[in-house]
């Protein structure tokens, strides 16, 4: 099976999450250095409740997941 249900990612208005479209939190500030130092993302990961990115995470387990698509959704309202 490739996907994870919407109601494990809260993603309850979208269509089921497919596990391609999700990078272990750990590998943002990595993959995006030009958005978050590591110090920023670990504030920004402890905040997500707070700070309007938690659309954007999915916890599979023990293990945390952002769903790429969703963060940029989540920083562009956050511009607006």
């Amino acid at each position: 099976m490739s996907t994870v249900s919407s109601h494990d990612c809260h993603h309850q208005d979208r269509s089921p999450v497919k596990l391609d479209e999700l990078t272990p939190y750990k590998a943002i500030p990595k993959k995006f250095p030009h958005l978050f130092t590591p110090e920023q993302w670990a504030w920004a990961v402890k905040q997500r409740k707070h700070n309007g990115l938690s659309s954007a995470f999915c916890k599979i387990g023990k293990k945390l997941f952002v769903n790429e698509a969703v963060l940029a959704a989540c920083i562009d309202q956050a511009h607006e």
